[in-house]
């Protein structure tokens, strides 16, 4: 159950872009249902996906030597599941790089329809060495760079059609939730905890040297902690997650750590609902996060 989600390097610009795609398959591990309860991947893990294909391009150019980790990103939107059957056309660009941090923006798309897009990606750059053996990472790469036409390969990426999901396939679980509310206030805030077991499918690809908590898991559990606000408050709007914003990841989470998070409201509108998310292990902050939510149709 590998946590590496780029099938294949299409096109790659060292130090500019890079073009990549995913097949969502029912080979997944992480894969969740919609509303009408039709298979996709997991959003949060699209983002994953996008920023591994930006590290990709930022490794390879330094030769492998150092590796970008997860930083500060300031939006990043979900338009839409991408769903078992469908291909993902994926675009990273690069706007900035050195030895010390690199930065960059992103966009996934089935056809021509956007599915996941961050604006403002941050990441510092660390010692390679410290996360995995120098061979087994280049030996990843060429496993997937078999460079080829852009334009074909997005020829062959199409949408499905609302009747052709296969609905009833035995979906496998990874659970990307916390494991308990402490406390709540509906309609006010909420607390919830999250124990960090090595048990996690996650940790032998993030990273074998230094397994730590992906940045997008954690981001996907607060999608689902966002869910169950809404369900405790009562609300009589239907909401959905549209994005996240101000992300910043201070500090790794490591296997043993127990995370705490608070969530409350910051912004309620007619047309949004802003949740502000503050994680600590022992007290300290690790991250820190805002999830706008706006009602279903919109």
């Amino acid at each position: 159950m590998r946590f590496l989600f780029v099938d294949r390097i299409v096109e790659s610009s060292p130090g500019q872009l890079i073009r990549g795609i995913k097949h969502i398959t029912p080979n997944d591990p992480f894969l969740t249902v919609d509303e009408q309860g039709r298979p996709c991947f997991i959003p949060s893990l699209i983002g994953e996906t996008l920023g591994q294909l930006a590290a990709w391009n930022v490794m390879s150019l330094q030769e492998f030597t150092c590796r970008p980790v997860a930083g500060i990103v300031a939006s990043a939107s979900m338009h839409r599941p991408a769903y078992v059957g469908e291909t993902l056309l994926l675009e990273s660009f690069i706007e900035h790089q050195d030895n010390s941090a690199m930065q960059y923006y992103s966009e996934a798309r089935v056809g021509n329809e956007r599915v996941f897009s961050i604006e403002g990606a941050l990441g510092p750059m660390l010692p390679m060495d410290n996360f995995i053996d120098l061979n087994e990472v280049k030996q990843q790469y060429n496993e997937i760079n078999r460079p080829g036409d852009w334009l074909t390969v997005c020829a062959e990426s199409t949408p499905i059609a609302n009747d052709e999901p296969i609905i009833n396939l035995q979906l496998p679980v990874v659970p990307m939730t916390f494991d308990r509310i402490r406390s709540c206030q509906p309609g006010v805030s909420l607390t919830a905890e999250k124990r960090i077991t090595r048990a996690a499918p996650y940790f032998a690809d993030h990273f074998p040297k230094k397994p730590v908590l992906p940045m997008t898991v954690l981001l996907e559990c607060k999608l689902n902690l966002a869910y169950e606000f809404i369900r405790r408050a009562g609300y009589p709007v239907d909401y959905k997650v549209s994005a996240f914003r101000k992300i910043k990841m201070n500090e790794f989470v490591y296997p043993g750590d127990i995370l705490q998070c608070l969530l409350t409201v910051k912004k309620q509108t007619e047309e949004e609902l802003i949740l502000s998310y503050r994680s600590e292990v022992a007290g300290k902050r690790v991250c820190v996060v805002d999830v706008v939510l706006i009602p279903r149709g919109k």
